[in-house]
Parts: structure tokens; C-alpha cells; sequence
């Protein structure tokens, strides 16, 4: 039984993201629609293959909002050196007024590694530098000069500038899904997005998206956090949301987009409709589900579905956002 149930629940939050926008007054206006929707973040990710680098984006992003905070899902760490990514990530909180979230991965696709001529080292190895470089970036929003020696990366007495609005440094968040990355993300992040997988499109392993599957990440999280536990915010990508007269419906058309490659002895189709990733009903059994999976699982900062326009959660926000 994990510990979770000790844990004060912390107040609903809910984020999206710019997806494949390219053209800056779409992005301009995404963002506004996110933030009078009740938002709490919009992200941006980061793959060469996507239109916009994600903090330049970023920054048109809060020059036109007021209050949503701003966030990257996420960005791959070996793309960049942290003390470069630090004094960017710093500058962004400056000039936003304080509104930046760090969402920092190891980086998963070999592929624009390879494009770019970047080398893809294994992942203990990835692993072991974004701890780094989460440390540096701590480091370097520091007060005074910051030194640092480890594996991959060496500072000495580098005196981060600017230095963030928000102190000691913006909240860091670290995504993943296996046991190696989520322990690296008990120990150094502030908030946790758990990830089964890709579960876009069709192709979604739902081995990976029950509430048992989840239990165990939990587990992972709080065994390496030891007395960080209790600090960290924890959160997931929602799989599908859908506020609705006809269940059944709504169920079956969901369950027909979907193909598992866990095959036929994989989780039944109540187990995949019991997932904390999939919310179909009326809105009150829907904020029923999330609330329940904020109490079981300690599941509080929810991401809308990657392939839903972002007023599916209009009125689950209105309803749970602060709560």
C-alpha cells in the first residue's frame, strides 16, 4: 500500500499545450482562450520536427497573457547545455513576470538525435545528465556564484544571470514513465508528470494506463523520494475526457479508436474504463472520477488529452480548478 493516502490533496490544476500551432496569431489567441478557460499552464514541446522552438514561443505567449503560467512539455535535455538553459529558462521568468514552469526530459527520440548529428547516449547515462543539469539549473538561479563536477557537466563559481523571479528557482517538472526515470524525478523535481506511453492516435498500450499500472509508478516515486514525497506534485496527461448524456456510447467510441499491443491478454475493457486517464460521463460522474483519482493516486495536475480541442475541459475546469 503506498503512502499516498497520508498526503494532504492538493488543489486541482489543469494544463494544455500549443501542439502543432505555427502561425503566431494562433498561438497568440490559443493562449488567451487557455487562460479564460481557467487554465493553470500552457506548454509548448520540444522536437526539431515541430513548427516553434518552445521558449522563444514562450515568450509571444506571455507577452499575451496575464496570469497562465508557462510551461514546456518537455524539453529534451540533451539538446541543450543547462548553464545556457538555465540563463534562458531565467530570462522567460523575468520577463513573464514570474510565471515559468521547467518541464525538463531526458529525451526519447533517437531519431532527430541522429538527424542533427546530436549523440544519443544510453539511458542511464541520459538519465544520470538531466539530474545534472536540473542541479545546475538550481544552482545557477541561485544567490552568488554556483560551482558544480559531476559526470557530464562542470561549473565553477559561474554567477547565474538574470536571476529568476520566482525563488530559489521556477518549479521544476520531470516527465516519465518507468522506474528509472521517476526515481531521477523523486529526487530532483517538484512536480511529476507521470506518462504511460505515447497515447496518441490509435496505438496506445493499455498494459500501461490502468489504475494498477499507476500504483506501482506511485510506488517508484515515493520509495526514492523518501521525505520528498510529500512535496512533489503529482500529475498525468489525460487519456480521454468526454461530458456526455450517453455513456455507453461515448465508451464504445473510444474503445473502438484504440489499439493495445498488449494484445489479447491484456486489461479488459472495464480496466481501461476504469483508467485515472479516462473520465466519460456526465460532468458530475466525471469530476467524480478525477476527484477520486486525486485521492487514491494523489493525481491533482491534469493534462487536457493531446488530441482534444482544449474546451473539452471547460467545464471540469470551472467546477474542480482550485479545489
Amino acid at each position: 500500500m503506498c503512502g499516498i493516502v497520508a498526503v494532504a490533496p492538493r488543489p486541482f490544476r489543469f494544463g494544455t499545450a500549443g501542439g502543432l500551432i505555427s502561425d503566431p496569431d494562433r498561438l497568440r489567441s490559443a493562449a488567451r482562450r487557455a487562460e479564460s478557460l481557467g487554465y493553470s499552464t500552457f506548454g509548448m514541446a520540444d522536437h526539431f520536427m515541430l513548427p516553434l522552438a518552445p521558449l522563444i514561443a514562450l515568450q509571444a505567449v506571455a507577452d499575451a497573457t496575464t496570469s497562465i503560467r508557462l510551461t514546456q512539455v518537455v524539453l529534451a535535455e540533451g539538446l541543450r547545455h543547462p548553464a545556457v538553459l538555465a540563463k534562458e529558462l531565467a530570462t522567460l521568468d523575468v520577463l513573464s513576470g514570474g510565471r515559468v514552469e521547467i518541464g525538463i526530459g531526458a529525451g526519447w527520440m533517437r531519431g532527430e538525435f541522429d538527424q542533427a548529428g546530436i549523440p544519443f547516449i544510453p539511458t542511464p547515462k541520459r538519465l544520470r545528465r538531466m539530474e545534472e543539469s536540473v542541479t545546475v539549473i538550481k544552482g545557477l538561479c541561485g544567490d552568488g556564484p554556483f560551482s558544480f563536477e559531476g559526470d557530464h557537466f562542470t561549473i565553477s563559481a559561474l554567477d547565474g544571470s538574470p536571476k529568476p523571479r520566482q525563488r530559489p528557482h521556477p518549479p521544476v517538472m520531470v516527465g516519465g514513465g518507468g522506474p528509472q526515470v521517476l526515481a531521477t524525478a523523486a529526487r530532483c523535481a517538484d512536480i511529476i508528470q507521470m506518462l504511460p506511453g505515447p497515447i496518441t492516435g490509435s496505438n496506445v498500450d493499455t498494459a500501461q494506463v490502468t489504475r494498477s499500472a499507476f500504483r506501482q509508478r506511485i510506488d517508484w516515486i515515493e520509495e526514492a523520494a523518501g521525505d520528498r514525497f510529500a512535496h512533489i506534485e503529482l500529475g498525468a496527461l489525460l487519456m480521454e475526457v468526454a461530458v456526455t448524456d450517453d455513456t455507453e456510447a461515448a465508451e464504445r467510441a473510444f474503445l473502438a479508436r484504440i489499439e493495445s499491443p498488449a494484445g489479447p491478454n491484456g486489461p479488459s475493457e472495464k480496466d481501461i474504463l476504469a483508467s485515472p486517464l479516462v473520465a466519460i460521463g456526465s460532468l458530475a460522474a466525471v469530476c467524480d472520477k478525477l476527484e477520486r483519482g486525486r485521492k487514491e493516486l494523489g493525481l491533482s495536475y491534469l493534462a487536457c488529452p493531446a488530441h482534444a480541442r482544449m474546451d473539452v475541459l471547460a467545464p471540469v475546469i470551472e467546477k474542480l480548478a482550485g479545489t
